[in-house]
């Protein structure tokens, strides 16, 4: 019998698949075990997966996309939809998303019925970053995405014209959907002569940029953008910088920051100023 990988299975499945000689085979061997009535569990199984079925339910919404490699908000909570008998019969605490609930195929949901659980959990924010992560990502197109949500509340289905498949990371995404809130005109991944491709280009002339070692590749690529930051003020922009903790904890004082630059009118370089003199040939680069 060819080994089976280690994970949780419907019993159902597993007996088809193996045959039922097999499967009891592997129970005895303790290489299986039964964790709740038609699911087993096959060897080093992932801890989270099994704390779903053991709870009622399978792994879903934020957690199911997490492991799809989905960028998600922050979240310590494990993410469990039931069917329709246990959300009926059992304590959860279940997701639940627009409509009735799906059946159980699987120990962790794919990312299309992830993402209708996570819509009824993430607020407006952090279902734009999401949905922009699983964009970029190419797990599901914006037609695949609009159609899911084609009998979604109205308020749902505005902020599919948010998304934005050009987004790079989650905190770029939050910047992003927090400016627009504001109605800042913005656009993303912008490439300016002789600074490269920034994040946000706010107006034509504030620069953002989210950093960070392990968002930009370690010290050589942090020394690179501190000289793209110099390039950008020696052409006459304004470039300001923040860090994953800045933006996903301190949102507060990040949005302020940069509110206070539109204010003081970064975004907008008077037209009357002398162009900025060219950098000179001999600076090492």
């Amino acid at each position: 019998m060819e080994p089976i990988p280690a994970g949780v299975y419907p019993t159902k499945s597993l007996r088809q698949t193996l045959g039922p000689a097999a499967v009891a085979r592997l129970i005895r061997e303790e290489k299986a075990e039964p964790i709740r009535k038609g699911w087993i569990r096959v060897g080093n199984a992932p801890a989270d997966q099994v704390l779903a079925v053991k709870r009622g339910g399978v792994l879903s919404c934020v957690s199911a996309l997490k492991r799809h490699g989905v960028w998600v908000p922050e979240d310590i909570d494990l993410h469990v939809r039931g069917n329709q008998w246990a959300t009926r019969n059992r304590k959860g605490p279940f997701c639940r998303r627009f409509g009735r609930p799906e059946p159980e195929y699987g120990a962790i949901d794919d990312v299309p019925t992830a993402l209708t659980y996570a819509a009824r959990c993430l607020d407006a924010e952090g279902f734009v970053v999401v949905c922009d992560s699983i964009l970029h990502l190419r797990l599901m197109t914006f037609d695949e995405i609009e159609y899911l949500f084609r009998a979604a509340p109205g308020c749902l289905q505005r902020l599919l014209s948010m998304l934005d498949a050009r987004a790079e990371s989650g905190p770029e995404s939050m910047i992003r959907f927090r400016l627009r809130n504001k109605h800042v005109k913005l656009d993303i991944q912008v490439q300016i002569d002789g600074v490269g491709r920034v994040d946000i280009l706010v107006g034509e002339w504030l620069i953002i940029e989210i950093d960070g070692y392990e968002y930009h590749g370690g010290k050589p690529m942090f020394t690179r953008d501190r000289i793209r930051f110099a390039d950008a003020h020696l052409r006459g922009y304004t470039p300001l910088a923040f860090s994953y903790e800045q933006v996903v904890f301190d949102r507060a004082a990040t949005n302020r920051r940069i509110m206070t630059a539109i204010r003081n009118g970064a975004h907008l370089r008077p037209s009357q100023l002398a162009r900025p003199t060219p950098l000179s040939p001999d600076i090492d680069r």
